[in-house]
């Protein structure tokens, strides 16, 4: 028993001496796990042109790492940044500091590709990144405008909403003045769409912005299509988008008479003429107009044209309508109700109607009176004496 324990005690402790030695190499290798990398190591810009590197530096603890930039050409010039600031060093951990490189390109650069490399050193090792960097004119990118839709369709009165995409392509973040333009009369406003009324707007390297464009046309415009554009400029460049807003007009009838009364007279026993005023008051023509009416039980109206062909916008035109009320017409107050009907529009009146007694009726009450007198002067004449 004795003698196992013994082996069971010694075997333990030649475990713990084989292990030591593998515990102290990993404590001295936790330097060597540092490493520094960059999702786009090879750039092309333009001569005069700056070039950016975001760089990430990890490691296993906090380490601080002294950082340089290797194999500038003459007249370039190479600035780290990190937390809003110009850096020589930073200390790497778990989590990747923020950090980026910044090469100055000269404008009188040739056009080459040209290698580069940063270095980070600290705690006992050091690392290295290799960078390329090519010159050409070609490279500096582009800024550009495109609208979701180059052309949209409204009725007048209404607003033609416009998304517009600002794109900077460029290696350099831009602040951009907005501007638009549009037909005389016209209000056209264009502001970035998470800033509404602003004015500028900034957009970094390789970003996109949204930009709403409002276009509304004055009032009574005529149908048609109408450019629109909006402007971004930047000091250094200055882009356009042009779009197409078609009006495709109101529709819109008034029916009235030439001066504005709604009130007729006629007699039980004839009929009257009235005159109706038929008015395209949208801003689109308007074909076959109807005219039609509802009125008093066996009254007959009848029209002297029933459809008026077209009206252009703005056009009038007159219509007699023929009312003869209803042998069965007592004198008083009627209303008929007039209505102008297309596949666009409508339009209806009401025009009150006092029904007067028929002239007859005063001739025949005249005559009465007249033989009453004379029936009164007989009797005075051939009586009075007795």
């Amino acid at each position: 028993m004795r003698m196992t324990r013994t082996l069971v005690s010694l075997t333990a402790a030649a475990l713990m001496l084989v292990s030591m030695p593998a515990l102290a190499q990993e404590e001295t290798t936790v330097v060597d796990s540092i490493g520094i990398s960059t999702p786009y190591p090879s750039v092309a810009v333009e001569a005069g042109d700056q070039a950016s590197f975001a760089l990430a530096l990890v490691a296993p603890q906090p380490t601080p790492m002294t950082l340089e930039v290797t194999g500038l050409p003459d007249g370039w010039t190479g600035v780290f940044r990190g937390g809003g600031f110009e850096i020589d060093g930073v200390t790497a951990g778990p989590e990747a500091p923020e950090l980026s490189l910044d090469v100055g390109v000269p404008v009188d650069a040739a056009e080459d590709t040209y290698d580069i490399g940063v270095s980070a050193s600290g705690g006992g090792a050091s690392v290295s990144l290799a960078l390329q960097v090519r010159v050409s004119a070609q490279a500096g990118g582009e800024v550009t405008l495109t609208p979701d839709f180059p052309g949209l369709r409204v009725p007048t009165g209404e607003t033609a909403s416009f998304n517009v995409e600002l794109r900077n392509d460029t290696p350099s973040d831009l602040e951009f003045e907005l501007s638009s333009s549009g037909p005389a009369g016209w209000e056209v406003t264009a502001e970035p769409a998470t800033e509404p009324q602003a004015t500028t707007m900034q957009v970094e390297a390789g970003s996109t912005a949204q930009i709403t464009v409002d276009a509304t046309a004055p009032a009574g415009v005529e149908s048609g299509q109408y450019p629109v554009s909006v402007q971004a400029s930047s000091p250094d460049t200055e882009v356009q988008a042009d779009m197409i807003v078609e009006i495709v007009g109101s529709f819109s009838l008034e029916l009235s008479t030439p001066d504005q009364r709604l009130s007729t007279e006629v007699s039980s026993d004839g009929s009257s003429d009235i005159v109706l005023v038929v008015t395209n008051s949208g801003t689109a023509p308007i074909s076959n107009v109807e005219l039609s009416s509802t009125a008093p039980s066996n009254w007959d109206v009848t029209f002297a044209e029933q459809v008026v062909p077209q009206l252009a916008a703005g056009e009038s035109a007159n219509v007699t309508a023929t009312v003869t009320p209803s042998d069965q017409a007592i004198a008083g107050d009627y209303v008929i109700t007039f209505r102008a009907d297309s596949a666009d529009a409508n339009s209806t009146v009401d025009i009150r109607t006092t029904v007067n007694p028929s002239a007859i009726w005063g001739f025949v009450g005249v005559a009465l009176i007249v033989l009453v007198l004379v029936g009164l002067a007989w009797v005075f004449r051939r009586f009075g004496r007795r």
